[in-house]
C-alpha cells in the first residue's frame, strides 16, 4: 500500500508516436460531394425518359456541388488512397471526355451516317476540364515517381495534341474556331501550363516544351497575319495605292514605302539580334522579308485576279489571338526578361492567395446568370433581330456593377501591400526601373481582368447547344477590344489609389468611387443644363455605353482611345509617385 511519504517515481513510458494530423473535415466534404455527385447523375439519366421527383436542371447542380466538394477533398488530402483514386477518377472523365467526342448523334434528314462529334459540345470540354482539375490536385500530393511520371505526361500529351489540333483546324476548317476550336486552344494550354508548373521550366524538357510552343504560337500568328494580308495585297495591286482618279495617291505611297521599310527594318533587327538562338533570328528574318517582298510585289503587279474571301474577321482575329496566346506564355515561362520575371510573380501572387479564385468564380457564376436571363429572353421573342447580342449581360447596368467590385478587389493590394509588409524598399533598390515594377502590376492585373470575363463569351457557345440558335458573333470581338480598353483604365486608376496608401481598404474605396463617377456620366451627360462640348466630354467617358455600342455591332475608336489614354495618364502618374517616394 502506498503511503502519502512514498517517493516512488513512476515509470518512464517511451515518447508517444507523431501522427499527422488526418483532414477530417475534407474527407467529410468529400464524401458528402461524392454522393451528391451521383445523386444528380442519376437524377440527369433518369429524367430522359421522363420527369422524375428531382428536374434535370437540380440533377446538374447536384452533380456540380458535388464535384466542386470532391475537388476540395482532393486538394487537401494527400492520402496514398485518396490520391490515386482522384488519378483512376480523372482518367475516366478523359475516356468520358473521347467518348462523348467520337460518340455519333442522332441521324437528321436524308444523311447517310449519323453526325460525328454531335455531343463535343459541351461534354468533352466539361470532362476535360474536370480531368485536368482532378489530375493537378492529384499530382500535387503524389510522391511515387512513377505515378507522377504517369500524370506529367498525360498532361503533356494531351496540351500538346489539343494545341496542335486547334491550330489544325483554324487552318484548314476555319469556320471550326468560332465554338469547338477556341475552346480545345484553351483546353490544351491548360494542360501544358499545368505540365509547366510541374517541371523545371529553365531548363530540360520544361524549357523546350515551353519553347516549341512559342514557336507554334509564332508561326500560327504570322500565318494569321499573312493570310490576312498577303492574298488582298495581291490582289488589289497597284490600284489599292491610286486614287479616285487612277493617279497614285502620295500618301498611300509614302505609307506602302513605310511599311516595306518597317518590314526590312525587322528583319535586319532580327539578323542581328545576337541574344536570340540562330534558328529563332533566321525565322524572324525570314518573316520580315517575306512581308517586304509581298508589299513589293503589291505595289508593282497584281498576280491575284480573283477578289479573296475575307479573313480577317473573325476567322484571322480568332486564329491570330490563339497564336499569340501560345507565345505570350511561351514568352512569360522561358524570358529571364526583368519585366516579364516581374509579371510572373504578380500572377502567381494573385493564385497564391484567394483573389484570383473567389474572382473567377463569381464572375463565372454571375455570368452564368446573365446567360440564363438573357437566353430566356430570346425564347420569349424568338424574332429578334440582329445584332440580337446588343441585349447581352455584358452590356447591361448589372455587369457594370460588377466592374465597381472586381478593379478593386484586383487592384487594392498591388501597391498597398508592397508599402505594409517593407517589400516597397527591395523593389525600389533593385536595378529595376520604377515603369517596370507599374507595368508588371498592371499586365498582371490586366490578365486576370480579361480572364474573369472569358466566361461571358465561352457561354454564347451553348447557343449552339439550346436549340441552334444562329446569331452574329462578330460583336463579341468587338466588345472584348472595348472591354480590354476599359479595363486597361479603370485597372490603371486603381493601382494608381493603391501607390497613395498602405491601407488597402482605403484604395479600394477610392477606386470604387472613381469607377462609380465614371459610370455616373449615364446620367450626368443627359442632363438639361450640360453644355454641348461637356456632354462630349462626358460620353467619351460613358463605358457602358461603349460596351452596348460594341455589343450593336459598332466600336466606336475615338472612345476607345480616350480610354486608352486615362490608362496611360494613370500609370504615369503612378510612376512618378514611386519616384517621388525613391528620392523622398
Amino acid at each position: 500500500m502506498t503511503t502519502a511519504t512514498d517517493t516512488t517515481k513512476p515509470m518512464e513510458q517511451a515518447p508517444s508516436d507523431m501522427r499527422t494530423e488526418e483532414p477530417t473535415f475534407a474527407r467529410i466534404i468529400g464524401m458528402f460531394g461524392g454522393g451528391l455527385a451521383i445523386l444528380g447523375v442519376i437524377a440527369v439519366i433518369a429524367n430522359q425518359s421522363g420527369p422524375r421527383l428531382v428536374p434535370s436542371g437540380l440533377g446538374y447542380l447536384f452533380a456540380a456541388i458535388g464535384l466542386m466538394a470532391m475537388l476540395f477533398h482532393s486538394l487537401r488530402d494527400g492520402d496514398l488512397e485518396s490520391r490515386r483514386a482522384y488519378m483512376f477518377f480523372a482518367i475516366g472523365l478523359l475516356v468520358a471526355a473521347v467518348i462523348a467526342a467520337l460518340i455519333p448523334g442522332p441521324q437528321f434528314g436524308d444523311a447517310p451516317t449519323k453526325e460525328m462529334g454531335y455531343h463535343f459540345l459541351p461534354w468533352t470540354p466539361l470532362f476535360g476540364l474536370g480531368a485536368l482539375l482532378f489530375l493537378v490536385t492529384s499530382l500535387r500530393h503524389e510522391t511515387v515517381d512513377s505515378y507522377r511520371s504517369i500524370g506529367l505526361t498525360v498532361l503533356l500529351a494531351l496540351g500538346a495534341s489539343l494545341c496542335l489540333i486547334s491550330v489544325a483546324l483554324g487552318i484548314f476548317k476555319p469556320n471550326t474556331l468560332v465554338g469547338p476550336g477556341i475552346l480545345i486552344a484553351l483546353l490544351g494550354l491548360g494542360y501544358l501550363v499545368a505540365f509547366l508548373s510541374k517541371v523545371d521550366s529553365d531548363d530540360g524538357p520544361g524549357y523546350t516544351v515551353a519553347t516549341i510552343l512559342g514557336v507554334l504560337g509564332g508561326a500560327t500568328l504570322t500565318y494569321a497575319i499573312g493570310k490576312a494580308v498577303f492574298p488582298t495585297v495581291l490582289s488589289e495591286g497597284p490600284a489599292a495605292l491610286k486614287n479616285a482618279f487612277q493617279q497614285y495617291d502620295n500618301w498611300k505611297v509614302a505609307a506602302r514605302g513605310i511599311l516595306v521599310l518597317a518590314c526590312l527594318g525587322f528583319a535586319a533587327w532580327a539578323a542581328r539580334a545576337k541574344t536570340m538562338a540562330g534558328w529563332l533570328r533566321a525565322g524572324l528574318a525570314i518573316v520580315g522579308l517575306g512581308f517586304a517582298i509581298t508589299f513589293i510585289l503589291g505595289s508593282l503587279a497584281a498576280p491575284i485576279s480573283t477578289t479573296p474571301e475575307p479573313f480577317l474577321v473573325p476567322y484571322g482575329l480568332l486564329l491570330g489571338g490563339i497564336g499569340f496566346m501560345y507565345l505570350v506564355v511561351s514568352v512569360g515561362i522561358t524570358s529571364d526578361s526583368p519585366l516579364v520575371t516581374l509579371i510572373r510573380r504578380e500572377i502567381s501572387s494573385y493564385f497564391y492567395s484567394p483573389i484570383a479564385y473567389v474572382v473567377l468564380f463569381c464572375m463565372a457564376t454571375v455570368s452564368g446568370v446573365g446567360y440564363a436571363f438573357f437566353l430566356s429572353s430570346l425564347f420569349a421573342q424568338p424574332s429578334t433581330l440582329e445584332p440580337m447580342l446588343r441585349n447581352y449581360w455584358g452590356a447591361t447596368l448589372g455587369a457594370a456593377f460588377g466592374v465597381l467590385f472586381l478593379v478593386p478587389a484586383l487592384t487594392m493590394r498591388t501597391l498597398s501591400e508592397e508599402k505594409r509588409s517593407g517589400t516597397m524598399e527591395v523593389l525600389l533598390t533593385a536595378p529595376i526601373s520604377e515603369t517596370a515594377i507599374v507595368l508588371s502590376k498592371f499586365i498582371a492585373a490586366l490578365t486576370i481582368y480579361m480572364i474573369s470575363w472569358l466566361p461571358l463569351g465561352l457561354y454564347l457557345i451553348a447557343l449552339r447547344i439550346e436549340g441552334g440558335q444562329p446569331f452574329d458573333y462578330r460583336p463579341i470581338i468587338s466588345y472584348y477590344l472595348a472591354l480590354a480598353a476599359c479595363g486597361a483604365s479603370f485597372l490603371a486608376m486603381g493601382i494608381f489609389f493603391s501607390s497613395l496608401t498602405k491601407n488597402q481598404i482605403i484604395a479600394a474605396i477610392l477606386t470604387f468611387a472613381g469607377i462609380f463617377v465614371m459610370l455616373l456620366t449615364i446620367v450626368l451627360k443627359d442632363f438639361e443644363g450640360v453644355g454641348i462640348g461637356f456632354r462630349n466630354v462626358l460620353a467619351k467617358i460613358d463605358f457602358l455605353s461603349l460596351w452596348q455600342s460594341a455589343l450593336g455591332g459598332q466600336l466606336p475608336l475615338s472612345t476607345v482611345l480616350v480610354q486608352l489614354s486615362l490608362a496611360v495618364f494613370w500609370l504615369f502618374l503612378t510612376v512618378k509617385i514611386l519616384e517621388a517616394r525613391k528620392w523622398g
